[in-house]
């Protein structure tokens, strides 16, 4: 062969390499991209809607709830999560869900909140089955304050008051109060219009947690889901955010999924649940009496 057939031939065969290469490289970006598109195609063609249509507005809710014989499964699972389960709660009593992961604690909030909707039984709201209530008018008497709750990368003021433009300052103080936060605005160089970063990220998980506490007690509601609310804090930030969650929680009917069984102590009644029925129900003191289900999972 000649010298120059090689270097064409050398040439064209570098070219066909950066050409494989740069497809490798790009092929990442394109696997991403279809993803994507399929994630948001996924939402704009679901023709799934609210589980609950009711229309029913009450002015007020007391908070007195009716579980009837509930029985729930998840999609495409034999399994049934809940099972037969039946309780009755007052208004403003504090009710504490405890026992293993799998036990059906947080089914429990989702059909609370109205996310699910049971196979069979009733939930009753004050008397009314939860299916004719309107679900939008209902979600206003809630609270809910999860175990990471989600900030936005605005003020202090702003992530209390999100969603509610017209509060006034005294109910924002006293929210502010209540939450046992009033250390914290004074700690900052601009008090509540402090900017707290992306997601929270200039503050401590107490002090977010607080906020997220903060924004529960603004809006005065009736009714307050507290989902693993302290799991994520060391000892000192527990008894700051535990303060404040007893603020969140007088008067109001209440209901706690905790793992961390101190976090329960002062609940009106603790269910204890396994395999989605309810083993043992009481306080603190009398489960830890009955030595059964509650005093294994304590002693554990």
């Amino acid at each position: 062969m000649e010298i120059g057939d090689i270097v064409m031939y050398q040439s064209f065969f570098a070219m066909m390499i950066g050409s494989v290469t740069s497809i490798l490289n790009v092929y990442p970006n394109l696997v991403k991209g279809f993803e994507s598109l399929h994630s948001v195609t996924e939402v704009l063609l679901s023709d799934e809607t609210e589980e609950y249509k009711g229309k029913v507005k009450p002015e007020k809710f007391s908070g007195s709830y009716q579980f009837k014989g509930v029985s729930f499964s998840y999609k495409d699972s034999d399994r049934h999560v809940l099972d037969d389960f039946s309780l009755d709660v007052k208004p403003g009593e504090t009710i504490a869900f405890v026992g293993e992961s799998g036990s059906g604690k947080s089914t429990i909030l989702n059909l609370i909140i109205g996310f699910y909707k049971p196979q069979s039984g009733s939930i009753l709201i004050d008397g009314m089955p939860m299916s004719e209530l309107s679900m939008s008018r209902y979600r206003q008497s809630l609270a809910i304050v999860l175990q990471n709750n989600i900030l936005f990368s605005g003020s202090i003021r702003e992530n209390i008051t999100y969603g509610l433009p017209h509060i006034s300052e005294e109910k924002l103080q006293r929210a502010v109060w209540m939450a046992n936060l009033q250390d914290v605005i004074d700690s900052l160089p601009e008090g509540l219009d402090t900017k707290v970063g992306e997601h929270g990220g200039r503050l401590s998980g107490g002090q977010r947690q607080r906020i997220a506490i903060a924004r529960a007690l603004v809006r005065d509601p009736k009714i307050i889901i507290l989902d693993e609310a302290t799991s994520a804090l060391d000892n000192a930030s527990e008894r700051h955010v535990q303060n404040a969650m007893e603020q969140l929680m007088q008067g109001r009917t209440t209901f706690i999924v905790a793992h961390r069984l101190s976090t329960v102590k002062n609940a009106d009644r603790i269910i204890v649940l396994k395999k989605g029925k309810i083993v043992e129900s009481g306080t603190y003191e009398q489960l830890l009496d009955m030595k059964g289900e509650f005093y294994k999972l304590k002693n554990m």
